[in-house]
């Protein structure tokens, strides 16, 4: 794999080149269809959602959708712009960007490149435009699946979650929706729940907060903790696990992530980027590709080491509850956007 050094972002080629391999500028044939993704931050082998959305891409370029995928890691979040630029210049059929914190930068690159197709993960749409689709979820419902989890793992009664801040809408869905899979199975257990409220620049990225907010649910009698919020959640986790309490991940699977807490980890609340970045490349392949929001699939992750510790029961009852959510018989209650 070749990789070439720009002076402000690193590309990486996904394909081999030899001699007869196309070169960026390869994109503005018609007949070689295109797709690049940048990362708001770290690697693309993040094992979190940089990873997710590459490996969508991988199945989209496996099942014939496109011909070339590519990849910019951004290291300085000055330069994302920048580096959506750089597919966009080199004619890129579809540009996917992930993190809610390239929203702003994937409108403008949108609205200057109005012929070329763009893709935001976990990016909400309040405003719709015609080449950008945003790839979002119903945190809500894995939130009330990992409350109802939790509900019925508790011996003490009482659970705690642990989130990032309230004002950003896909943290409140999962832990709100935790707080209301919790009562849907047992009205009468204690939800400790906990929104950090902190400096806006240690957003995502709290693990102090996370670790003392999960030390002190435990403190209290939480033996089930669920935390929802990139490095403040992971260390909420951590703390939770290592104080002795089951714990329940969010975003993507943290087994392969976070292996020290395996052990005590039940699960994750998942959305499932993979298979939502390959059906919008196939929308896009078709001509079809909606504007606005898109909504991909939420689930519970494996219970991997746990696996039989959990009783049949559980994972019937998680079953029923799940169909209830998708055929609306059961609903979370939860507000899609902040009221």
């Amino acid at each position: 794999m070749t990789i070439n050094r720009l002076p402000f972002f690193i590309l990486f080629l996904a394909l081999t080149l030899s001699a007869c391999a196309p070169t960026p500028q390869d994109c503005a044939n018609v007949n070689v269809f295109c797709a690049g993704l940048v990362t708001a931050s770290g690697p693309v082998n993040d094992n979190d959602i940089n990873q997710q959305a590459w490996l969508g891409l991988q199945d989209a370029k496996a099942a014939g959708l496109v011909n070339r995928i590519d990849y910019i890691e951004t290291v300085d979040s000055r330069d994302r712009a920048k580096n959506i630029d750089f597919f966009a210049q080199n004619r890129y059929d579809v540009i996917v960007t992930v993190g809610a914190s390239l929203s702003n930068d994937t409108i403008a690159a949108a609205q200057k490149y109005p012929n070329l197709k763009f893709i935001g993960v976990e990016q909400e749409q309040t405003e719709k435009y015609p080449n950008v689709t945003g790839l979002v979820f119903h945190e809500d419902q894995s939130g009330f699946m990992a409350g109802a989890l939790a509900a019925m793992l508790t011996q003490t009664n009482q659970v705690g979650a642990a989130c990032e801040a309230k004002f950003i809408d896909a943290m409140r869905r999962y832990c709100d929706g935790f707080q209301a899979g919790v009562r849907y199975i047992n009205p009468n257990i204690d939800v400790l729940l906990a929104y950090r409220d902190g400096s806006q620049e240690k957003l995502f990225n709290d693990p102090g907060w996370g670790s003392a907010a999960a030390s002190q649910m435990v403190s209290d009698g939480a033996d089930v903790v669920f935390a929802a919020g990139g490095n403040t959640a992971d260390a909420a986790l951590e703390t939770a696990a290592n104080d002795g309490a089951y714990v329940i991940g969010s975003e993507t699977d943290v087994y392969a992530r976070l292996t020290g807490i395996r052990s005590q980890l039940v699960s994750s609340a998942v959305s499932d980027i993979r298979s939502g970045v390959r059906d919008l490349m196939r929308l896009s392949k078709s001509g079809q590709l909606p504007s606005g929001d898109y909504f991909g699939q939420t689930d519970l992750a494996p219970f991997h080491d746990l696996e039989n510790q959990i009783a049949p029961g559980i994972s019937r009852k998680l079953t029923s509850i799940q169909s209830g959510l998708e055929n609306s018989s059961i609903q979370t209650e939860v507000p899609y956007i902040n009221p």
